[in-house]
C-alpha cells in the first residue's frame, strides 16, 4: 500500500499535532472505516525489548479505563521501525489553543474543564496509573463530551512510579511540573494534582502560575509561591493555589477532592468578594435620597467591588422600598401652601358673609402668594372700604330716581 498508510491499515490524512515524544496523525481506519488519532511515537521509546514489553504493560492497563473523560486507546501496534498509539479522534481543539490568545477563560467554563480532567484522571489513579504530563496541550475539548484528557506516561515510555525516563530525560512540560517531579522524585497522584491545579491557575489568569523557563528558576518560583488571583473570589483562589503547594502533604487528599474546593469556590464566588469588604453598622436608607446602585447591584463584584468599597458601605438589606414599615412623608412647602389655601377657601365658602355683594376669598389675585392666616376668617378685624358709600355701594332708591 501507499507510504501514507501505517501497519497497512492506518492511512494517514494530516498532523494533528506534535511532542518531544510523539506526533500525532487524523487517519482513517481502512478496515473499520472509522476517523482515528495515530500517535506515532519517538524510536528511542521502543528500542530495546525492555521498552517495548514496558508500552504493553502501560497499554493493557489503558485500555481497561472505562471514563468517558479519557480519549480512548484502541491499540497498539509496534514494527520494527515503527510503533504507534490507535486512539479516538476528537474534533475541536486543544485547551492550549483556547488559552493561546492569553484572555482568561469565565470561572464556571474553567471549573468545568478543571472538573472534567479530575473525573479522568481519579479512574487512572485508582487503577494506579499517574499521568505525569497534565497540561493544556494535552487536554481536549470536545463539543459534545466537554474535556477530554490524552498523552498518559505511556507515549512517555517510564515506569507509572518514575519522573525520569531511563535516559535520565525529565519528563513532562517544564511549567506545569511538580516540585518533586523537579527533583527527581517519583511521580504520584498528588503529582497529577499539582500539574492539574496549574493548568487551572492558567485558564483563570490567562497565563501559568510561574513564568520560568529553566528548572532552576522553576524550582524557585514554586519555593516562593504563585501570586493570588485578583480576578477570582477568595475561596476559589484558595483552592488553586493550595493544590500548587510544594510540599505534596499539603495539597488535597486527592483529585476528587481538589475538584470539589473549586466547585465549593464557584458556588461562593457571589456572595464571598462582599462578606469580605468592610461593612458599616445596617441603617435605613434616607426615604427621599438614593441608595447607590451598586449595593443592591445583583452578579459578581469581582475587581470593581473591592475599588468601590472605600467610597461606599455595602448596604446589608433589602431596599427600603421593600421595607414593611415605612416612614411618613412630609409634602414640600409649595404643596402645603396650596393645600392651606384651597381649605381656607372651603371654610369661607362654609361661613362667608350674607350678604352677596362682596368679593369672595376665592377670587383673589393670582399675582398675591398665598398664605394662609393663623386667625380665623370670623376674628379678622374689619378693613375700612373707601370704595363703598354708607349703604355698601347701594343707592338710596335702589336703582330709582329719588325725587
Amino acid at each position: 500500500m501507499g507510504e501514507n498508510v501505517l501497519f497497512g491499515r492506518y492511512r494517514l490524512i494530516e498532523p494533528a499535532g506534535a511532542g518531544g515524544s510523539a506526533q500525532v496523525w487524523r487517519a482513517t481506519d481502512t478496515k473499520t472505516g472509522d476517523e482515528v488519532a495515530v500517535k506515532r511515537l519517538h524510536p528511542i521509546i521502543f528500542a530495546d525489548e525492555a521498552g517495548r514489553a514496558r508500552l504493553k504493560r502501560e497499554f493493557n492497563a489503558l485500555r481497561s479505563l472505562d471514563e468517558p473523560h479519557i480519549v480512548h486507546v484502541r491499540d497498539l501496534e509496534i514494527g520494527e521501525d515503527d510503533a504507534a498509539l490507535i486512539l479516538d479522534f476528537v474534533p475541536g481543539q486543544s485547551l492550549a489553543d483556547r488559552l493561546a490568545s492569553g484572555v482568561p477563560v469565565p470561572p464556571a467554563e474553567a471549573v468545568a474543564v478543571a472538573s472534567d480532567v479530575a473525573a479522568a484522571l481519579a479512574a487512572a489513579h485508582a487503577a494506579g496509573i499517574v499521568h505525569r504530563d497534565v497540561t493544556p496541550g494535552n487536554i481536549l475539548l470536545d463539543p459534545s463530551d466537554g474535556a477530554r484528557l490524552t498523552d498518559f506516561g505511556i507515549a512517555l515510555g517510564g515506569d507509572a512510579a518514575s519522573a525520569v525516563t531511563a535516559t535520565g530525560q525529565l519528563m513532562g512540560t517544564l511549567r506545569y511540573l511538580a516540585p518533586e517531579q523537579l527533583r527527581g522524585e517519583p511521580a504520584t497522584a498528588a503529582t497529577d494534582i499539582h500539574s492539574l491545579a496549574a493548568v487551572t491557575y492558567e485558564m483563570l489568569a490567562g497565563h501559568p502560575p510561574y513564568d520560568a523557563t529553566t528548572p532552576i528558576a522553576l524550582a524557585e518560583a514554586q519555593d516562593a509561591g504563585a501570586k493570588p488571583l485578583l480576578n477570582v473570589a477568595p475561596a476559589l483562589d484558595n483552592a488553586v493555589r493550595r493544590a500548587l503547594a510544594p510540599d505534596p502533604a499539603d495539597r488535597p487528599a486527592n483529585v476528587a477532592a481538589f475538584a470539589d474546593e473549586l466547585r465549593i469556590g464557584l458556588a461562593n464566588e457571589p456572595t464571598e468578594l462582599i462578606v469580605n469588604l468592610p461593612v458599616e453598622e445596617p441603617r435605613a436608607p434616607e426615604e427621599d435620597s438614593e441608595a447607590p446602585a451598586a449595593a443592591y447591584a445583583p452578579g459578581p463584584m469581582w475587581p470593581a467591588a473591592a475599588a468601590a468599597s472605600s467610597a461606599a458601605p455595602v448596604a446589608s438589606g433589602p431596599p427600603a422600598s421593600d421595607a414593611p414599615t415605612r416612614r411618613a412623608r412630609s409634602l414640600p412647602a409649595p404643596l402645603a401652601a396650596v393645600f392651606a389655601l384651597i381649605v381656607a377657601a372651603i371654610v369661607l365658602a362654609a361661613i362667608g358673609p350674607t350678604d352677596r355683594g362682596s368679593p369672595s376669598a376665592l377670587e383673589a389675585p393670582a399675582s398675591v402668594a398665598p398664605s394662609v392666616s393663623a386667625t380665623p376668617p370670623s376674628a379678622a378685624p374689619e378693613q375700612p372700604n373707601e370704595g363703598k358709600g354708607k349703604d355698601n355701594g347701594k343707592g338710596k332708591g335702589n336703582g330709582k330716581g329719588d325725587h
